[in-house]
């Protein structure tokens, strides 16, 4: 039996995937109105891609089971409380605080393998400057893709390989730089070992 809770289940999504109804073999779109967004800002043409062969196949049926929501106890047993994630943060800090200055103050050609593998994955840290620009580049990339998914939504033309695009095209800094670390890292690591 569907309720009002279950039809709003997953409405506070950052995308909007919209729901469907199906009406014999015609599909209906509804859809919330979302930012906009242009061909110029994502330079991205607006005509479909070639088809590709789908990896994912949907069924026609799907079989549900209904699961009771968990107790308190259970909750707290299962996800991170807000003191573990309080934790992790000053964990995270006092790290990063470690490295900057172990960094700083050793030249790179003595800095160890156990220094360098520390800095691995902390390193947009390392640098106030490098952070700031990281936390704009992504919310460029949610917005880019936001704002694709709401257009879509509003001319009632879902097309994921588009968005799909929109996605690659606003996140391939971050590919660009994980390339190019991974670049560094071997580099270094190969010339320590020499």
């Amino acid at each position: 039996m569907r309720t009002e809770s279950t039809m709003n289940c997953g409405n506070d999504l950052l995308v909007n995937f919209p729901t469907s109804r199906r009406q014999g073999q015609i599909f209906t779109v509804e859809s919330t109105p979302s930012i906009s967004t242009s061909e110029e800002q994502t330079n991205i043409p607006l005509s479909p891609s070639p088809p590709v062969k789908k990896k994912v196949k949907f069924s026609e049926v799907a079989d549900m089971t209904h699961v009771d929501f968990p107790s308190s106890s259970e909750l707290r047993q299962r996800w991170y409380t807000a003191d573990d994630k309080t934790r992790f943060k000053r964990i995270l800090a006092r790290d990063v605080r470690r490295m900057i200055s172990i960094v700083s103050s050793t030249p790179g050609e003595c800095l160890s393998t156990e220094v360098l593998e520390a800095c691995v994955g902390i390193e947009i840290f390392l640098s106030r400057d490098l952070a700031q620009r990281t936390r704009e580049k992504r919310a460029r990339h949610m917005i880019g893709v936001l704002n694709e998914s709401g257009r879509q939504g509003r001319s009632e033309r879902i097309d994921d390989e588009r968005l799909s695009r929109v996605s690659e095209k606003t996140s391939r800094w971050a590919r660009d730089r994980a390339f190019e670390l991974a670049v560094g890292y071997w580099e270094l690591f190969r010339e320590m070992e020499e």
